[in-house]
């Protein structure tokens, strides 16, 4: 005669099957993430020798940060033209019309990008050394300061190109500097260009050199915030 499961052996198995799923899920959990923050390595050193390819091919100039001519704007991530449903996308400086546009988007960001509904989001480029502004208004330059020139970046290896970019209201991609710095001593809301600590309390980052690390941010816990206290991660020497 076949005996059926009693009442109370079927609350241990259930009872084991729930401890091994609460034991599982963070591990699968931390998988993913681990998986993300390699993912997102991967997009910094591509983003980085797509940069090495454009000096090459600008005399050793980096891409400039943005160019803005009424509804135009040329990043150094997309070209955009027009707005809401006319707005039109192409691949901006770094990408040469390549058009790798799935690499801007860090896989462990999901927030608003906070510019002009953008496709991909969540990096941000050294606009305080390394990219250039320049601003057009009805025909007229208010504003033109230059990229600089590779051959001015003494430490490569300890000058940050590409990184985790957010703060409190989403992503920002244009990486500040915690002070003014040589192309952006006149910018003052240099808070929105922080950084993520989004992958495992980690943020990552690529140096002008084409290695990527993950660091710790200033303050422990803190998930956004600079890179450095003071501008030694961001400047070019």
């Amino acid at each position: 005669m076949k005996r059926g499961f009693t009442l109370i052996e079927m609350l241990v198995v259930s009872a084991i099957i729930s401890l091994l799923i609460s034991l599982l899920v963070p591990v699968t959990s931390s998988v993913l993430e681990r998986g993300k923050a390699t993912q997102c390595k991967s997009n910094l050193r591509t983003m980085a020798q797509a940069v090495s390819i454009y000096a090459t091919e600008h005399q050793g100039f980096f891409p400039p940060a943005l160019v803005q001519s009424g509804s135009e704007t040329q990043g150094w991530d997309f070209f955009s033209s027009g707005s809401g449903s006319d707005q039109e996308l192409k691949p901006g400086w770094i990408w040469e019309d390549y058009g790798i546009n799935h690499m801007l988007q860090c896989p462990g960001y999901s927030g608003s990008d906070n510019w002009q509904g953008e496709a991909y989001t969540g990096y941000n480029y050294n606009t305080s050394y390394l990219g250039g502004m320049k601003t057009v208004v009805r025909g007229r330059v208010i504003r033109d300061v230059p990229s600089s020139n590779i051959v001015q970046v003494k430490t490569p290896a300890s000058t940050a190109m590409f990184g985790d970019g957010e703060y409190a209201s989403g992503a920002n991609k244009f990486m500040r500097a915690p002070y003014p710095g040589d192309l952006d001593a006149d910018f003052s809301g240099r808070a929105a260009g922080t950084q993520g600590f989004r992958h495992n309390g980690q943020t990552n980052v690529v140096f002008v050199d084409g290695h990527v690390e993950s660091r710790e941010p200033l303050v422990k816990g803190q998930s956004t915030g600079f890179l450095s206290a003071d501008n030694d991660l961001y400047d070019l020497d």
